[in-house]
């Protein structure tokens, strides 16, 4: 389960990070319900990005595979958002899911960082709180999304 205080670990370190590089940046946590446990938004970022980064981590948590590989598979499938009917749901690269052992327990989501390092940070957040973002071993969505997963 992630905590307020584990939750708490990787907003500080995304929040580090993201300093160091110079980018302002919105970050969101939730559980595997997609219900928001901790949420930060840099003091000069676009309001925007706190709803793409609490998008990004509901998308991840939903569907227990990070914001790219749900993109991937829906291209792969010749689908649409719109096939799943559901308005919070986004492909955009940053949200990641959580994973405790081989249930998906979270996720997060992060926006406003440079091409690409949206992901990383969140990567970085999920590290923090002593978790994985692997789905390794998941036989279970290999089959549901057709190979590997992801």
């Amino acid at each position: 389960m992630i905590t307020l205080e584990i939750a708490q670990r990787a907003l500080d370190v995304i929040l580090e990070k993201a300093k160091a590089a110079e980018y302002c940046i919105a970050i969101a946590i939730a559980d595997a319900n997609g219900d928001f446990i901790a949420f930060a938004r840099m003091d000069d970022a676009y309001l925007r990005w706190g709803r793409n980064a609490r998008r990004k981590a509901y998308t991840s948590a939903i569907m227990g595979r990070d914001t790219q590989a749900f993109y991937d598979e829906l291209q792969k499938r010749k689908r649409t958002l719109l096939d799943y009917g559901e308005p919070e749901f986004t492909t955009l690269p940053g949200g990641v899911a959580v994973y405790s052992g081989k249930r998906c327990i979270g996720a997060v989501g992060v926006t406003g960082a440079a091409r690409g390092n949206d992901h990383q940070l969140a990567l970085d957040g999920v590290a923090a709180m002593g978790f994985s973002a692997e789905v390794s071993g998941r036989a279970d969505l290999a089959a549901l999304f057709g190979g590997e997963p992801t």
